[in-house]
């Protein structure tokens, strides 16, 4: 009877044993498929993120690259006419240099002062000055003449083309003497007149 209750023991523990190795052996297949996930996988999962991150970030740029790219031989001819309508705008001085626009200018301000009725009495060249996409030109002046002459010539200059502009304004009234034996005397509208024409060329 002894004998049959060892034996019955003995293989009563021998299950016991052998599931508690399997758990153990469970287990630390499990934590070492853990380990090897954070250890190997993970890190590599997230290296694959960050280049498709990247890859798709270079596309995008890609594509508006070529977006710039189709757009530029329209933008190009678009330019191309602006500044051949830019050429052709009466609004500036039809010439190519800066010597050239001030003399034009001088011979612009001759005729109109001229046909006005007044005197031109001096003429000086202001030095050219870059103004974005035009050559800024001018030349200062004095004349002499009536307050209706004056009017005329910046009417003349304002209102025409090209564009011209009037800066610097300074009148004085020119005082002549007067005949003590003269009892009405006619007081002479005349004026001294300074002030500077600007224009503007197309620039080069």
């Amino acid at each position: 009877m002894g004998g049959f209750l060892k034996s019955l023991s003995k293989k009563l523990s021998q299950p016991i044993e052998l599931n508690s190795s399997r758990l153990s052996a469970i287990g630390i297949l499990l934590l070492l498929l853990t380990l090897g996930y954070f250890a190997i996988i993970y890190p590599l999962m997230e290296i694959k993120r960050e280049y498709q991150e990247t890859v798709d970030d270079l596309r995008f740029k890609l594509q508006h690259l070529q977006q710039v790219a189709n757009g530029k031989a329209a933008l190009t001819q678009r330019l191309e006419n602006i500044k051949t309508l830019a050429k052709q705008n009466e609004a500036f001085l039809p010439t190519n240099t800066a010597a050239l626009a001030s003399a034009d200018l001088q011979t612009r301000i001759k005729q109109v002062v001229s046909e006005a009725g007044g005197e031109l009495s001096s003429t000086q060249v202001i030095p050219e000055r870059n103004e974005e996409n035009a050559v800024r030109v001018g030349v200062k002046i004095r004349l002499t003449g009536s307050s209706t002459v004056l009017r005329q010539v910046l009417q003349q200059f304002e209102s025409g083309k090209p564009y011209l502009f009037i800066e610097n304004l300074n009148i004085r009234p020119i005082r002549m003497p007067r005949n003590p034996r003269d009892k009405n005397p006619v007081i002479e509208d005349r004026l001294s007149v300074d002030f500077d024409v600007i224009g503007y060329m197309q620039a080069p």
